[in-house]
């Protein structure tokens, strides 16, 4: 089956707009000249293209987040060298948001290698100015760790129709949230596929990746959860998410089924 390049953008979703949290719990940094650069306030930066509306704060938010990945999605490249070995991953991309919402320092934090590294940070140097972030009544330096995800995926009408006949099934876990609380249990959940139809399908294998700030595991398993998997889902903190891949046989040939989930 052939197989065609798409770019998935992933943003981490924080309180009060877009925010990539930290290894730690610190909400500090300072420069070697003393400067504070914030890394969780009251208003974190948006991305431009939404602030004309007199919508509520959090659907702005939801606004810039869609503004940023359609200026990734349109800006982004899959390098060549990155497509030739095959390269998939998460490049992590780490900058500050200065008062004026100028994008300063970016570096990159996590690679993959094969030219994705400093192609995602080509993109983020061709960003526009921010709405800076705020914090106790003022603008401040904010500190941003934004994960692009590189991957390659069908993308043909029919393996496309075939993929969304498929739905992954964690226990009672919704994707767009689970309770910290509930991992513990869900840890020992089996991990299973159903079609439209309800029809369950064996996984042959199971992928798990973690992500939270600078912080990324992936661990590749046989059919169900391993112990080491378990470990990690355990562990996961709040405002992480938890990406579990299944692979499945289709109809001509094997197919990922991919679920993520937010953890609240």
């Amino acid at each position: 089956m052939k197989r065609s390049i798409t770019l998935l953008v992933s943003l981490l979703i924080g309180i009060g707009g877009l925010i990539a949290q930290p290894e730690t719990e610190e909400t500090v940094e300072r420069t070697p000249d003393g400067a504070v650069i914030h890394r969780l306030v009251d208003q974190m930066p948006r991305f431009p293209g939404c602030e004309n509306s007199d919508k509520p704060a959090a659907l702005k938010n939801a606004c810039a987040k869609d503004k940023l990945i359609q200026f990734i999605s349109n800006e982004l490249r899959y390098p060549e060298e990155a497509s030739k070995e095959g390269l998939e991953g998460m490049v992590l991309v780490s900058f500050v948001v200065d008062e004026s919402g100028q994008i300063q320092t970016p570096e990159v934090a996590r690679d993959i290698g094969g030219g994705c590294g400093e192609e995602a940070l080509r993109v983020v140097n061709l960003m526009p100015q921010w709405i800076p972030g705020m914090h106790e009544g003022e603008a401040v330096m904010v500190r941003f760790n934004l994960p692009i995800h590189f991957k390659f995926q069908a993308n043909t009408a029919e393996s496309d129709d075939e993929t969304t006949q498929y739905k992954l099934i964690w226990g009672n876990a919704r994707p767009e949230g689970v309770p910290k609380a509930e991992l513990e249990r869900l840890s020992e959940e089996t991990v299973y596929v159903r079609d439209l139809y309800g029809k369950i399908h064996p996984v042959s294998e199971l992928e798990l990746e973690y992500e939270r700030g600078l912080r990324y595991k992936r661990v590749a398993g046989d059919d169900e959860i391993s112990e080491q998997m378990a470990k990690v889902i355990r562990k996961a903190g709040k405002r992480s998410r938890i990406i579990l891949s299944a692979i499945i046989q289709g109809q001509d040939d094997f197919l990922t089924i991919r679920q993520e989930f937010i953890v609240r």
